[in-house]
């Protein structure tokens, strides 16, 4: 019985993280806005978003359109192993969190991560591959998945 156990939690263990697993293959397409932002030919609902490498850093690059400078954040990889959610950040204050595999919550915070549980946002969105789920949510949970991040 032990050894039935042990192995069905090594095999969820494997899972679980697994999932947390991001590559380009899993990232790389068009994303829906929770809300609108700027884009090059006025407001926009959708934004290109990318994952790769650079050197050996990973980056996650986001964009308002194919042909657009894209925002670059890059993998903050202890924040990312104490969360359990891949982090990005940029040179901006802005981070990327990754709320399931097809969408990412973004916000601005008033403190870097880990000095300081967070109360507000400059800025909160929600990216989604899937539009249902982007016009589903609500920027309460939004900001909430970013507030219960902070405080871990």
């Amino acid at each position: 019985m032990k050894y039935i156990l042990y192995t069905l939690f090594l095999f969820i263990v494997n899972t679980v993280c697994a999932q947390q697993e991001i590559t380009p293959e899993t990232v790389n397409e068009t994303y829906h806005l929770f809300m609108e932002e700027r884009g090059v030919s006025g407001p926009t609902k959708t934004k290109f978003i990318e994952f790769g490498e650079n050197n050996g850093t990973k980056l996650l690059a986001i964009a308002a359109c194919e042909k657009c400078m894209p925002a670059i954040y890059t993998y903050q990889e202890n924040d990312s192993k104490r969360l359990g959610v891949s982090v990005f950040f940029n040179s901006t204050g802005l981070y990327v969190f990754q709320y399931d595999m097809d969408s990412f919550v973004i916000v601005m915070a008033t403190s870097k991560l880990g000095d300081s549980a967070w109360s507000k946002f400059a800025f909160s969105n929600f990216y989604s591959k899937t539009k249902s789920k982007a016009d589903s949510i609500t920027k309460a949970e939004i900001e909430a998945y970013a507030i219960k991040l902070s405080k871990q």
